[in-house]
């Protein structure tokens, strides 16, 4: 090999080792805390977009189906925003709920008329205080500029829902 080829096959060889050096050092900064912040709030969206559809099929009161239905449009754009955030920073998405919230749906599945609508509700303001505690949680104390910036923008709406599904729920008592 000429010695000019040589030094350029060196020089990317280089550039290649410092960029992988980067990106490996990038991940190993991403705090524990911060990872599973990003998966329990992936994790909260996809079961509002499930519990929402079934609000969207099986309840019966008009502001019920409207809220199910909000749900899966605000739910789904905050997951598509977090997936990407996620991605960017080398976590797998998780690809469905965990087993607290696969059992409330099952819960929900049993349910028709009334019954279903106030349970859903409730379950909403359960959900939604819980993952409100987490968002204001990590806009405080993560060390990720973009993840602390993605709860801080996600905590507003999520405090709105929580309003909304609390207004609901007691027109329903």
């Amino acid at each position: 090999m000429s010695q000019p080829r040589f030094l350029i096959t060196a020089f990317l060889l280089l550039c290649l080792i410092a960029l992988v050096r980067n990106v490996a050092a990038q991940d190993a900064k991403l705090d524990k805390r911060d990872m599973q912040a990003l998966s329990r709030m992936a994790q909260a969206d996809l079961a509002e977009i499930a519990t929402g559809k079934l609000a969207g099929e099986k309840g019966t009161n008009p502001e019920v189906k409207k809220f199910g239905q909000h749900m899966v449009d605000e739910h789904s754009k905050m997951l598509d925003e977090g997936k990407k955030l996620a991605q960017s920073k080398g976590v797998k998405p998780p690809a469905d709920t965990d087993k607290k919230h696969q059992a409330a749906l099952k819960k929900l599945q049993g349910l028709s008329g009334a019954d279903f609508d106030r349970q859903y509700m409730d379950q909403m303001v359960r959900d939604h205080q819980e993952v409100l505690q987490l968002a204001q949680k990590t806009a405080k104390g993560s060390k990720d500029p973009q993840i602390k910036a993605h709860a801080q923008k996600g905590a507003p709406h999520i405090q709105e829902h929580l309003d909304q599904a609390k207004k609901i729920q007691s027109s329903l008592k």
